[in-house]
């Protein structure tokens, strides 16, 4: 029954090859497994968040990766809740967006460094009772 619900919650939008999962501030390490190897059309077009004029003088390369830039931070908007965009909608890139995903949910590597060392530490002072 346990194993349900969290699957249920897991998969609460369902498994689409087209539309990518949608995060709710709950099981973010398999939110993120899932966009990482998931192959998810980016949106198909987002307005340009530089300077109009600049823009004119850009090359076709670069207006391409503003482009990318840009439907990749229109991606990660869609497909987090209303709290999730208030603890990113101070970001500017969709890099400094997952990064600061990454550490909320997961910690620095410091973080996660103690935690490990905790745990080993821990397995180490583990013994079975006599009886």
């Amino acid at each position: 029954m346990a194993n349900q619900v969290i699957i249920g919650a897991l998969f609460q939008e369902g498994t689409s090859q087209v539309r990518p999962p949608y995060f709710n501030g709950q099981h973010f390490s398999h939110w993120k497994r899932v966009i990482k190897k998931g192959n998810y059309p980016l949106p198909a077009s987002t307005p340009p968040l530089a300077n109009p004029e600049d823009i004119d003088s850009y090359s076709k390369e670069q207006l391409e990766v503003v482009q990318v830039k840009n439907k990749a931070r229109n991606f990660l908007h869609n497909t987090i809740s209303g709290e999730e965009y208030e603890k990113i909608s101070s970001c500017d890139t969709a890099k400094e967006m997952w990064d600061k995903l990454e550490v909320t949910y997961e910690g620095t590597i410091k973080v996660k460094e103690t935690h490990i060392n905790m745990l080993v530490h821990d397995y180490e002072l583990f013994s079975m009772k006599e009886g």
